[in-house]
């Protein structure tokens, strides 16, 4: 098994990091994700900056992620039943157009004047809605393209441009808000998801496995599998224990950056924008890391403990730091925590689960994913109540407390990637991508 393995040298890592961008399949696809993360990242920016002039309040905010997760966790069973039975390609280029339409009609309405608290909340609604449905084979058609050999490689590669475009979306968008306006974050954003669609429309292969097109399943027979699946696997429930710590309570820095930017450090669009692309920066050091860092990240168990508790570290840090420069450094270190958690954990899910599983296991970690919205709701009636600073600093102990617990008591977890605990239990296929059609 691959876990046996002598691990690659850093020569060898490179390499193959190299022959993943000459799979013209996968370049066009990593360009593809790269203008979709740039999409994402401005309609955040636009959308939040709305609502912090539009309102004092920072649940009417925290309503924002909350009508976001909520859609998505309810789409996200059935975008994973569908991912799996239907061509993955075709349900990326439905959501890319469909979040092109979203992001010009609130461009429109923004240069017309007529945005309202209303209006922004069922336009984050529709985005979450085509997001969710096409948000699990996003993933998975990565493992469609390259297979189980190069997935870790792929995966760290496909982080990189969320981290590169965090950086460039935010250091472009605040003074895009400072000059023109949110209308601006929205247009060039539609701009992005239809280059997006275009790309995906040029890959010949669709994602559809002989066994997911012959399927006749009813949903609720694919989502009790599902369920039987992890109560049998109940390691991966551990392994969906930290995201869901971290996205119950550490969500609430999401919230909290743009209020931090205008009511605490009083840094305004512009500093809003630099806090952002700092911490793309920082996630940006961390993709270099992981890809250069390979299959030597054997324990990926252990990772999936520690990079959350770098954020929730930086989260207690960021409400005690008075000063911008200093809150710009914990923003970098916060950023390098996010790749590594992300690619340790679309590792361990797609190698771990069976083919005919997996974008239903993968729809149920993006279900967790979104409690990190959901918690806008609650953390933003929090700071109402008792406080920017004093809010951040309660969200982000709690969750650290409980890190450190798991740390040292569920030890499957730690040791999951070690000779005597391997990541699978089953033997993957051996391929490079050509089952999918």
């Amino acid at each position: 098994m691959a876990e046996a393995e002598a691990a690659p040298g850093l020569r060898d890592t490179f390499r193959a990091a190299g022959d993943a961008f000459r799979d013209r399949n996968f370049s066009r696809y990593w360009v593809s994700n790269a203008l979709f993360f740039l999409g994402q990242g401005l309609v955040l920016l636009g959308a939040q900056w709305l609502l912090v002039n539009l309102t004092e309040s920072r649940a009417v905010l925290g309503l924002m992620g909350a009508v976001h997760a909520v859609v998505v966790i309810v789409l996200s069973p059935i975008a994973g039943v569908i991912s799996d039975r239907t061509a993955r390609r075709d349900l990326l280029i439905g959501g890319r157009v469909g979040l092109a339409a979203v992001a010009v009609g609130m461009g429109v309405i923004v240069i017309l004047g007529q945005a309202q608290v209303w209006i922004v909340l069922v336009a984050v609604g529709l985005e979450a809605a085509f997001l969710g449905l096409s948000q699990p084979a996003t993933q998975s058609y990565v493992y469609d393209l390259v297979g189980a050999r190069r997935l870790m490689t792929a995966v760290a590669l496909i982080t990189i441009p969320t981290g590169v475009l965090q950086v460039a979306g935010p250091s472009v968008g605040g003074p895009l808000l400072a000059a023109v306006g949110p209308e601006a974050t929205y247009l060039i954003s539609g701009g992005g998801f239809v280059l997006g669609a275009l790309l995906m429309i040029a890959i010949p292969i669709k994602g559809r496995t002989a066994m997911a097109t012959a399927s006749a399943l009813s949903f609720f027979t694919d989502v009790a599998e599902t369920v039987r699946h992890l109560r049998r696997d109940s390691l991966l429930v551990w392994v969906l224990t930290p995201a869901t710590l971290i996205t119950l309570f550490a969500g609430t820095i999401l919230l909290m950056r743009p209020v931090f930017a205008k009511d605490v450090l009083d840094v305004g669009e512009l500093g809003f924008g630099w806090l952002s692309a700092m911490f793309g920066l920082g996630s940006v050091a961390g993709s270099i890391a992981v890809v250069a860092l390979g299959e030597r990240l054997r324990l990926k168990g252990l990772v999936l403990l520690l990079a959350p508790l770098d954020w929730c570290a930086c989260m207690i840090a960021y409400a005690l730091s008075p000063w911008f420069a200093l809150t710009l450094g914990i923003e970098f270190v916060m950023g390098i925590s996010s790749p590594f958690w992300m690619t340790s954990m679309m590792t361990i899910l797609q190698i771990r689960v069976p083919e005919r599983l997996r974008s239903r296991v993968l729809a149920v970690y993006f279900m967790v994913l979104q409690f990190m919205q959901l918690n806008w709701l609650y953390s933003g009636a929090l700071a109402d109540r008792i406080g920017d600073r004093e809010a951040l600093l309660v969200m982000g102990a709690i969750p650290f407390g409980l890190l450190i617990l798991m740390l040292i008591f569920i030890r499957p977890l730690v040791t999951l990637g070690s000779a005597r605990n391997p990541l699978v239990t089953w033997e993957p296929p051996d391929d490079d991508g050509s089952t999918a059609t």
